[in-house]
C-alpha cells in the first residue's frame, strides 16, 4: 500500500463528508470527533480493498474528486461481495465443524461468528472486526481487521478442520487430553498439539495413531530445545511434507498452514 500523506488524506475529505451526510441521513454534517475518525477509517478501508483487488498499490494517485468517490464505491461493493462469499463459506464450514470439545473454539465459531455477520456494517464500519477471535488459528492475523480478518480466520479454521478430520474424533480428543487434561477450557491451537504428537511418533518410529501419553509432549519439547533452529525446522518440514503428501494429496496450502506451528 502506498504512503498516506497529508495531501492524500485531504483528497478523501469530500468522500468522508458525503459518508457523514449519509450517516446522519442528511440531517447534519457534524458528528463527534470519534465518529468522524471512524468514517475516515471506513473510507480508507474501502479504498484499500479496491487497491488490493486492482493491484494498483495506490488508488490516491488521482486528484479527481469524482474519481475518488467512484474508487470508494467500487471498494465498498467489493467488500459487500466478500461478505456474501464469506457468509456462504462459513455456512458450509459449520456443516462439518467440530470443536472437539474446546469451548473457546465452539463459542468463536458457533456463537461469535453469526453475530459478526449479523452486525457487520460494510458502509459505516467495514474496518471493525467485532469479534475477539479467542480461538487462535495459526495464520498471522496482525494488522487484519473487518471482513479481511474474518476471511483469513475462516481459511485457517477450514484447513484445521480438514487436518483434524482425517483422524478419528476420539483419537484427537485422547491426544488433546494427554497434552492437557483440561484442554476444553484452554485457549491453544488444537492442530499444533496434534502435530507435536505426530512428530514425536514419527521420530520414535511409531505409527501416527500410537497411544498418546503426556510424556510424548515432554519428549518433543526436549528434542526441540536440543536442536538448532535450522535443524529443527528442516526435520519438521520433512515430517509435515510426508504427512501432507501421503494423506492430503500434496495440498500445498495445508502444508504452508501446518508449517506455522514451527
Amino acid at each position: 500500500m502506498g504512503e498516506w500523506n497529508e495531501q492524500s488524506m485531504m483528497e478523501l475529505l469530500p468522500v468522508v463528508a458525503w459518508l457523514t451526510r449519509k450517516y446522519t441521513s442528511g440531517m447534519s454534517t457534524s458528528v463527534t470527533y470519534e465518529k468522524a475518525q471512524e468514517l475516515m477509517e471506513a473510507v480508507l478501508y474501502c479504498i484499500q480493498a479496491y487497491d488490493k483487488e486492482q493491484k494498483m498499490g495506490y488508488a490516491l494517485a488521482t486528484t479527481e474528486e469524482r474519481e475518488m468517490q467512484k474508487i470508494y464505491e467500487d471498494g465498498y461493493k467489493l467488500i459487500l461481495r466478500k461478505v456474501k462469499k464469506m457468509r456462504g463459506f462459513y455456512n458450509r464450514l459449520t456443516e462439518r465443524f467440530d470443536s472437539f470439545g474446546c469451548q473457546c473454539y465452539e463459542d468463536t465459531m458457533l456463537k461469535g461468528m453469526p453475530e459478526f455477520f449479523k452486525r457487520y456494517d460494510a458502509r459505516f464500519g467495514p474496518q471493525k472486526t467485532l469479534l475477539t477471535l479467542d480461538y487462535p488459528v495459526m495464520w498471522p492475523m496482525e494488522g487484519l481487521t473487518g471482513i479481511d480478518a474474518i476471511e483469513e480466520y475462516l481459511s485457517g479454521v477450514s484447513l484445521e478442520q480438514r487436518f483434524l478430520g482425517a483422524f478419528e474424533k476420539s483419537y484427537v480428543e485422547r491426544v488433546l487430553r494427554a497434552y492437557d487434561w483440561n484442554y476444553k477450557e484452554q485457549f491453544f491451537n488444537l492442530c499444533e498439539v496434534m502435530i507435536k504428537h505426530i512428530c514425536i511418533c514419527v521420530m520414535e518410529r511409531k505409527g501416527a495413531n500410537a497411544s498418546p501419553e503426556p510424556e510424548h509432549f515432554r519428549k518433543y519439547e526436549r528434542w526441540a530445545t536440543e536442536q538448532s533452529k535450522e535443524e529443527r525446522e528442516e526435520k519438521l518440514k520433512k515430517i509435515l511434507w510426508r504427512l501432507v503428501d501421503e494423506h492430503f494429496h500434496q495440498n500445498e496450502l495445508l502444508f504452508e498452514y501446518l508449517l506455522r506451528c514451527i
